[in-house]
């Protein structure tokens, strides 16, 4: 499907609203993965929880980061979640280290995805609330 107008559609895109959605997202993230861990601590949840804990906090973050975004942004709610999606993979891999085992990097895949569908629905939702 083409873009109505190519000509408009960079500079529809708003970075001061992914920024801001992409810190959002990151500062949600900590408050989300330090709740994961006092859950994990304090109960009797083996430790194949982890995993599921992971990617939960990593869509929500997105997912509310996104929203921010979108609303801030006003229009293409779809674009802007997205790309914080992926701007907040990307930050999460290089604070975490990209130093990963060949069987750890096939999730790296996964995460990606997540975070990006995350994100646009998270943008989509927050133009349809601005």
């Amino acid at each position: 499907m083409s873009l109505a107008n190519k000509d408009n559609f960079i500079p529809n895109i708003k970075l001061n609203a992914i920024i801001r959605g992409t810190i959002m997202t990151l500062a949600l993230s900590l408050i989300l993965s330090t709740a994961a861990g006092l859950i994990y601590h304090f109960s009797s949840i083996t430790d194949l929880a982890i995993p599921w804990f992971a990617v939960g906090v990593l869509a929500a973050s997105s997912f509310l980061g996104s929203v921010s975004a979108g609303k801030n942004a006003g229009s293409m709610g779809i674009y802007h979640g997205a790309a914080v999606g992926i701007a907040f993979f990307l930050v999460v891999c290089l604070v975490g280290g990209f130093f990963l085992t060949g069987s750890a990097a096939v999730g790296v895949f996964y995460k990606l995805i997540t975070t990006t569908i995350a994100g646009s629905l998270g943008g989509m939702v927050g133009v349809g609330i601005s």
